[in-house]
């Protein structure tokens, strides 16, 4: 696992959890926060392709990016939920709430199934992800209900198609594209 760690691709995606871990300390909406999310988010969509094209894609990489994912984007919720500039509804913690239980659910299922982390690929969690990574020009250039309800239905409805996939699959493919995929 060690050497496995050292190569160049996971060192791209370790470097993300860094970086995302130092948001915490940057004053956000300021033109360096905004470089190190951009570099954050342009080292998420870059580990991937370097990885299939170096030829070291692996389980242990394509999961660990899976988690950098999840740091980056439990930081950014961390750091735009309770800003001042973004009036928080009780509604809004409703919907992120429900995405977290669905997530959580679908992990516990996969847990149970494959006794490991299931963190899916597919093309409606990148599609979450691209649409939260520009989360902060949402929150600067549109309405914050609309911004969210787009956020919401997006992160919603790849957490239930992760649920979806694991509850039918019977054994782990990590790198599934849709629920409509063959197995």
């Amino acid at each position: 696992m060690k050497k496995e760690m050292k190569k160049p691709v996971n060192l791209i995606t370790i470097s993300r959890v860094i970086m995302a871990i130092s948001l915490l300390f940057i004053e956000p909406m300021t033109a360096f926060f905004y470089v190190i999310y951009a570099l954050c988010i342009v080292s998420d969509i870059a580990d991937g392709p370097i990885a299939r094209k170096t030829k070291t894609a692996s389980n242990l990489g394509a999961l660990f990016d899976s988690i950098a994912d999840l740091i980056f984007i439990a930081i950014v919720l961390i750091i735009f939920l309770p800003h001042p500039g973004f009036p928080l509804k009780l509604w809004m913690l409703y919907g992120v709430g429900l995405v977290i239980v669905t997530r959580l659910i679908a992990f516990a299922i996969g847990f149970k199934k494959y006794r490991t982390l299931t963190l899916l690929h597919t093309y409606s969690n990148k599609a979450a992800g691209l649409i939260m990574a520009c989360f902060p020009l949402y929150f600067e250039l549109w309405d914050i209900n609309v911004m969210f309800i787009i956020v919401f239905a997006a992160a919603y409805l790849s957490a239930l198609e992760e649920f979806v996939i694991t509850i039918r699959s019977k054994e782990l493919n990590r790198n599934i594209k849709s629920m409509f995929d063959k197995e």
